[in-house]
């Protein structure tokens, strides 16, 4: 009878040891997902943010590019203000808003 019940009691005790070094695991491998979910997402997140960003850089050589060129200078320098000796310059402004009347 004795014998029993430190069966029953070594048992139990084992299997409470077994059911907590599992738990244990299984929230390990719960967090690890967790991270690993995470981890996906920033690197989605990175790389938009390299795409859009080599896009610009696209853009901006291209821009690059076209300044670079002497009718691109020109452009520039037209609008800010230069133009060629002997040249008079017209500055268009544009005509005001008219507030719209109710009807």
């Amino acid at each position: 009878m004795a014998f029993r019940v430190v069966r029953w009691l070594a048992g139990g005790i084992v299997c409470f040891v077994v059911g907590k070094m599992v738990f244990s695991f299984g929230e390990n491998v719960m967090m690890l997902a967790r991270e690993a979910r995470e981890h996906r997402q920033t690197i989605a997140a990175l790389r938009e943010e390299r795409d859009r960003l080599s896009q610009k850089n696209a853009v901006l050589r291209e821009e690059i590019r076209r300044l670079n060129t002497p009718s691109g200078i020109i452009v520039e320098a037209r609008k800010q203000g230069y133009g060629f000796p002997g040249e008079r310059l017209l500055v268009v402004e544009p005509a005001p808003e008219q507030p719209q009347t109710a009807r």
